[in-house]
């Protein structure tokens, strides 16, 4: 699973995106627009000089020769001009020019317009041009000063819809927080705060809904598994004491006392597995509730002396590297959780294998030999048997996955260089 975002992110990340890329869009748009403008105010310009020149210098009268030298004298003093005498009409001319400037000593941009004039009957091919290099540091300043107002502009809306949008989701994180609070074994609904938007109102309605029924059928719940369970409890013992009195009788010849036997042996099962699903009940339902610190060592070395019997009839070596660490939990629950571990640790270690339990840096393995790898889908599963060839009930595991979630600790398991590695990490 990636990164979790909130839902505030998720509704202002396009609009931020989307601003963007219309705030990169605008400025070679900006600047193409601004540079029509101005070229096509600069022709205009241009002609408006021609026509003012043109009209100057035929009311002036003058005679050819005046007329000539006037001219010389403008093509030389006046910058942007040039005169020369023309034979025929030419079409107009206007376009761009990149040159170097003697005056300006630099090269500088230019905008120009070839065009004729007629003066006292001679014709002359006129050439004006305007330094345009100002263009440029208007369009820098027209895009500086947009993107400014632009980055303002989305900065203030990006704070007022952060601002608008945390009042009007409120009520949805108020909501949030007491699901979150809200436990079942409380025994209580979440109390939901109120809200004037008709959505938030309800949702909430329909949470209180939810809420009040899940309780209801938690409390069912709990009622028949403990009401099944402590019933069932009383006929399995009756069956197994009449079981206990007719194997003791001496008239049974041998099939009929294999018979007695499978029968004891399916009652134990039915009798464990009843007591597993009661001990599931209670785990789920927080029943041990109850918490001390405990020395893992201590604990663990009281438990390996009670396997002791059965570690040697195995023939089974048992080792135990544990350093002191201190546990906050149920008594009940850690033992039943180590005591799993330990049985599961014999159950699949051959006769003449080895079981290793130890501890460090907040982790608890236990390591058994093992001839090939566990089912690790049906592991942790209730009523699931992770190898065929050592069935039990199938609820040992599942209990120690249980309690392991109870204290939000992680079971895990692996099968490396012929050992089983289960690994509790707290």
């Amino acid at each position: 699973m990636g990164r979790m975002k909130k839902l505030l992110d998720q509704s202002l990340r396009p609009l931020v995106i989307y601003t963007l890329v219309v705030l990169i869009v605008s400025i070679p748009v900006y600047f193409l627009t601004i540079n029509w403008i101005w070229e096509n105010e600069l022709d205009k310009h241009h002609y408006a000089i021609r026509e003012k020149l043109e009209k100057r210098l035929t009311s002036l009268d003058l005679p050819d020769s005046a007329v000539n030298d006037m001219i010389t004298v403008l093509d030389k003093v006046q910058p942007g001009f040039s005169f020369n005498e023309a034979a025929a009409p030419s079409p107009d001319s206007t376009y761009t020019l990149i040159r170097f400037d003697t005056f300006m000593n630099d090269r500088e941009q230019f905008r120009c317009l070839m065009t004729d004039i007629q003066v006292n009957g001679t014709r002359f091919r006129v050439l004006i041009e305007t330094n345009m290099e100002e263009i440029d540091e208007t369009i820098l300043a027209i895009a500086a000063v947009t993107i400014f107002f632009f980055i303002l502009l989305l900065a203030g809306f990006v704070y007022l819809n952060r601002k608008t949008s945390l009042r009007v989701w409120r009520p949805f994180y108020e909501t949030l927080a007491s699901l979150q609070a809200f436990e079942l074994e409380g025994g209580k609904p979440a109390t939901l705060p109120d809200s004037q938007v008709t959505e938030f109102a309800d949702l909430n309605q329909g949470l209180d809904r939810l809420m009040e029924a899940s309780l209801a059928s938690y409390k069912q719940q709990k009622e028949f598994t403990e009401n099944a369970s402590h019933e069932l409890q009383t006929p399995l013992a009756i069956v197994k004491s009449k079981l206990d009195l007719l194997l003791q009788s001496r008239s049974l010849d041998q099939p009929q006392m294999q018979i007695l036997e499978d029968a004891y042996q399916a009652i134990n099962r039915v009798t464990r597995i009843n007591k597993n699903l009661l001990l599931l009940a209670k785990i789920e339902h927080a029943q041990f509730d109850g918490q001390q610190d405990i020395s893992l060592p201590t604990l663990l070395t009281a438990m390996s002396a009670q396997f002791a019997d059965r570690f040697e009839s195995s023939g089974i070596r048992y080792t135990q590297q544990v350093g002191e660490m201190t546990l906050q939990a149920n008594p009940m629950l850690l033992e039943i959780l180590l005591t799993n571990l330990l049985v599961n640790a014999l159950r699949y270690t051959p006769a003449g294998g080895s079981v290793s339990v130890r501890a460090d840096q907040g982790k608890l393995i236990f390591a058994n030999t093992g001839t090939s790898a566990l089912d690790e889908q049906n592991l942790f599963r209730r009523f699931a048997q992770a190898s065929s060839e050592h069935a039990g009930s199938g609820l040992g595991l599942a209990i120690a996955r249980e309690i392991c979630e109870r204290y939000s600790w992680q079971i895990t398991y692996e099968f490396d260089c012929g050992h089983h590695h289960f690994t509790v990490l707290f």
